[in-house]
């Protein structure tokens, strides 16, 4: 087939069938239709299990370099974009902090689109045949699909379009929503039309999940659809909906303790507040090189490139001083002066403002956390206050600030103050976790590495969010004549 060629073929069903996991089924071999999902019971969850395990596996981009390994590696890359996180040597991911990865020549590029429009081919061949009305099961293996799908362009969009606001007439992405596609490739949607589908999608989810009961969080039940719908509405300034659907996913959601957030609770998926994550164990580690992995790129206790290679990962020196002494969220990070640091029985010194967050006790086999409660917090604040609702906005913030750091006052602030607020408490609470440089885009801020006293490394330079685009891939553009590039 040449339709868009190159991310249909990037990744078949044949390839997911290779997939193994102990927690979830996998593709059984060969080929698997929307039919055969109506008529065989145990087809649904041995296909969704293979699309969700190859979104935390090395390769899930195409590629065998070790920064390609699913979601966490394309979450890991977009914070290095950002002002908060900083590598210290360019190797692996340094090339989304240096933003070589906005190239279309860069593997970089090729690895974002690939992740995610291969597995959008698989959810739409499933999707093409099932009858979503025919039982439950069928319900439950629609919502997910859709809610995946959804998930899947909202990424592509904000990597290879500006934002919404202001550019709903621009390109977007081809909108590819069957697997029987023209042969001459489709070309690219606007930016508008692909977010009315993102929110077509979400939104039937939503719907269809509504009696799921998920077998693990490894799986989208009703709440993650709706963690996830708020952040697209909170994107598309639709302020009423996006604080709807984050107090909806967060109701009953008890926050991370000092101790689950100051030792190893980023690496748990039983983690009180995880939405939506990734068991992983011997088995799926088994599935693509170890240290291609999050902890083997960002644990700097462990003994993968983070830790043992020594290709640190910092908190920018500003967001660190930014946050207050008494809040617990500062001891996961160095200060300025060298120092020890023991976990999991071994002492080892530390540069400048490395970050202790991410602490795997094994090897390379800690939980992937996609979703968190935290973050919704977040979201809900300030499209209160964006509303005009700041008194609501104050408490929704204090709920979490004040969990965090005893010492924290309920805000006073308001207008774009209070927008402030809530934007650097959810960069604190979130760094490294795969918000801050789309928020940066979001709202219009810039990249400025450079200051007085600067501990940025080889990215040290300053940008305007015009910038904030990637290219497509050069091999999409070689074999689909329908799209244009960005320039």
């Amino acid at each position: 087939m040449n339709t868009i060629q190159y991310f249909i073929t990037a990744v078949t069903l044949s390839f997911l069938a290779t997939s193994c996991a102990n927690d979830l089924n996998t593709l059984p071999e060969g080929d698997i239709s929307g039919e055969q999902l109506n008529n065989d019971a145990n087809s649904p969850e041995k296909i969704l299990g293979g699309i969700y395990l190859d979104l935390r596996s090395n390769g899930a981009g195409g590629t065998t370099v070790h920064s390609d390994f699913g979601i966490m590696g394309i979450k890991a890359g977009a914070d290095l974009m950002s002002n908060d996180v900083i590598q210290s040597t360019n190797q692996h991911l340094g090339m989304f902090y240096n933003y070589e990865a906005t190239n279309a020549s860069n593997i970089a590029s090729e690895i974002v689109w690939t992740t995610f429009y291969a597995r959008i081919f698989v959810i739409n061949k499933l999707l093409d045949g099932l009858d979503k009305n025919a039982n439950a099961k069928n319900r439950a293996i629609a919502g997910q699909l859709l809610a995946l799908r959804a998930y899947s362009y909202f990424y592509l969009v904000r990597f290879y379009a500006h934002d919404y606001n202001g550019h709903q007439s621009e390109p977007g992405l081809p909108l590819v929503l069957t697997a029987a596609n023209p042969s001459q490739g489709l070309p690219r949607s606007t930016v508008a039309e692909v977010y009315s589908q993102i929110k077509k999608d979400i939104e039937e989810s939503v719907t269809l999940l509504d009696t799921y009961a998920r077998p693990s969080r490894a799986q989208i039940d009703q709440r993650t659809a709706k963690a996830i719908a708020s952040e697209v509405f909170l994107e598309t300034r639709d302020y009423i909906k996006a604080a709807q659907y984050a107090q909806e996913s967060k109701q009953g959601i008890a926050l991370m303790t000092e101790e689950d957030y100051t030792n190893t609770g980023f690496s748990n998926i039983n983690n009180p507040e995880v939405i939506w994550g990734f068991h992983n164990t011997i088995s799926t580690m088994s599935i693509g090189n170890y240290y291609a992995s999050f902890f083997s790129m960002f644990d700097n206790t462990n003994e993968g490139y983070a830790g043992a290679a020594q290709i640190r990962k910092l908190i920018d020196k500003r967001l660190y001083e930014a946050i207050p002494a008494t809040d617990y969220r500062k001891k996961v990070f160095n200060g300025s002066q060298n120092a020890a640091y023991t976990f999991n029985g071994k002492t080892k010194n530390y540069p400048p403002y490395v970050s202790w967050k991410f602490k795997d006790p094994t090897l390379f086999e800690g939980d992937y956390i996609y979703i968190r409660a935290s973050s919704l917090y977040y979201i809900q604040a300030e499209a209160l206050a964006r509303q005009g609702r700041e008194t609501e906005a104050r408490q929704v913030l204090f709920d979490i600030t004040s969990k965090r750091d005893q010492a924290y006052t309920l805000s006073t602030k308001s207008g774009s103050e209070l927008i402030n607020e809530i934007v650097l408490q959810k960069r604190i609470e979130l760094w490294g976790e795969g918000y801050a440089w789309f928020d940066m885009k979001r709202l219009n801020n810039p990249l400025e590495r450079v200051y007085t006293g600067t501990n940025h490394t080889f990215g040290r330079f300053n940008l305007t969010p015009d910038k904030f685009r990637f290219q497509i891939p050069n091999k999409e553009i070689n074999n689909n004549p329908q799209i244009k590039q960005n320039e």
